[in-house]
């Protein structure tokens, strides 16, 4: 009959170290990544993608909802990261003011176009360029999705959509040419978690909780209501 740790606290203690000499139990500590989409931005081609393009009136609206939703959770992030585009970057004041934390800036999650199997994508962009996208990717991916053996761990990344997929797949070990086939609300929460092995797993994906369905907009059509937009 199993001895019921209440009762039996020396017990259950000496049980759970194991054998005397035994190797230490591997770490069990998690680092959470939360990836956070920029709200709804004004989006003209013709400008500087980085220096232009802040949010909307609606996207400050979606960035105040999210602010509150991160506020709300029981354990505020340790590390605070924001890509350097403009509405990455009002993004993540707007959630700084609420968490009464300071972003730091990166260029590794700025918006870009990688590799897609999607066909026709890859026909409208400089190589060079998706090139370039993937290896800054790739370091990103090197540089946050690490594990953390020595404590839970909790970093809050402000990107954009093309970034999120991008992460979504490789953290799913699918080809991640596809993040073309997710579709991404803005102001929304994803969450990857990493494993003290290094293994990943998605915990959470375009979460819009937060967000009332009238101030709900997504990349594509996305769950098939709301607004649909770039």
């Amino acid at each position: 009959m199993a001895l019921a740790a209440p009762f039996f606290p020396g017990v259950a203690a000496a049980l759970a170290a194991g054998p005397a000499g035994a190797a230490p139990a591997p770490p069990e500590h998690i680092r959470y990544v939360t990836l956070v989409r920029h709200g709804m931005y004004d989006h003209v081609e013709s400008v500087d993608d980085r220096v232009a393009n802040g949010l909307s009136a609606l996207g400050r609206e979606q960035v105040q909802l999210l602010g509150k939703r991160l506020a709300s959770l029981p354990e505020k992030p340790d590390r605070f990261v924001s890509s350097d585009f403009l509405r990455a970057r009002e993004t993540a004041e707007a959630l700084g003011t609420a968490l009464s934390m300071r972003p730091d800036l990166d260029t590794l999650l700025a918006e870009c176009t990688p590799p897609s199997s999607r066909p026709g994508v890859n026909e409208m962009h400089d190589p060079k360029e998706m090139a370039l996208c993937q290896a800054n990717l790739e370091a990103a991916w090197v540089k946050y999705f690490r594990p953390s053996p020595e404590h839970d761990a909790r970093d809050l990344l402000v990107c954009h959509g093309n970034v999120i997929r991008w992460f979504v797949n490789r953290a799913l070990g699918n080809d991640v040419r596809h993040w073309t086939s997710l579709d991404i609300a803005n102001a929304s929460i994803t969450v990857i978690a990493v494993r003290p092995d290094g293994t990943t797993r998605l915990v959470v994906y375009s979460d819009v909780g937060h967000l009332p369905l009238e101030k709900q907009t997504w990349v594509g059509r996305g769950a098939g209501w709301g607004n649909a937009s770039k």
